[in-house]
């Protein structure tokens, strides 16, 4: 019989930054929805190509900032990377908001819409099991 602990979910979300024509940047998640079903879940945001190599996340926030599902963000050290943890208790959905920059600059480049209408991707959504 086999007394081991299933290992946790492990959901991947490739994150794609690019220059746009008018020298503004954007950012596309693939899944731009995150549909969460399995409790205690781990969420992996990577930077992917065609990303240039110097755009690094700088950090993420979370939407409801009150929310109790989804731990801190965790990005590493090398800023290519974010990982959290859903602990997927109760259904809900919240937005992430990334802040990227330059690995050689102070730049930073914000990829959240403040428009009230326009939904910010990624999503996740909890549909708790």
């Amino acid at each position: 019989m086999n007394d081991k602990k299933p290992c946790d979910p492990v959901i991947n979300v490739k994150v794609t930054v690019r220059k746009t024509s008018d020298g503004s940047y954007e950012a596309t998640y693939d899944p731009k929805i995150i549909q969460v079903n399995d409790s205690d879940a781990i969420l992996n945001f990577k930077l992917v190509n065609p990303t240039p190599d110097y755009v690094v996340i700088k950090s993420v926030s979370i939407n409801p900032e009150d929310q109790d599902q989804l731990s801190a963000p965790s990005i590493s050290k090398n800023g290519k990377q974010v990982t959290l943890s859903d602990v997927n208790s109760s259904n809900g959905t919240f937005n992430l908001s990334f802040k990227y920059g330059n690995k050689h600059e102070r730049l930073v480049m914000s990829m959240a819409t403040t428009a009230a209408l326009t939904t910010v991707y990624p999503e996740i959504e909890n549909n708790p099991p």
